[in-house]
């Protein structure tokens, strides 16, 4: 009953000692759209997209960021 017990615990710690060597090599993918924003954080220039160079805010005059904003104005940076 001892040998049987012993075997049994060497198996369930093999058991577990390989589902964590599995489980540290599963490789995690960046998304696209993350890969993007580290790309964009890494580069030293700024871009300005000129459709939208400032962005918008509260205001009526209206503003087009990509697309038009009707009860917003162009951000006035000073």
């Amino acid at each position: 009953m001892k040998k049987f017990v012993k075997i049994a615990f060497v198996a369930a710690f093999a058991a577990i000692a390989g589902y964590g060597v599995y489980a540290n090599q599963k490789v995690d993918t960046m998304s696209d759209l993350m890969l993007a924003n580290v790309e964009a954080l890494a580069d030293n220039e700024y871009h300005v997209d000129p459709r939208c160079p400032n962005g918008c805010t509260s205001g009526t005059t209206g503003c087009y960021c990509y697309k038009t904003y009707p009860n917003k104005r162009e951000v006035k940076w000073s």
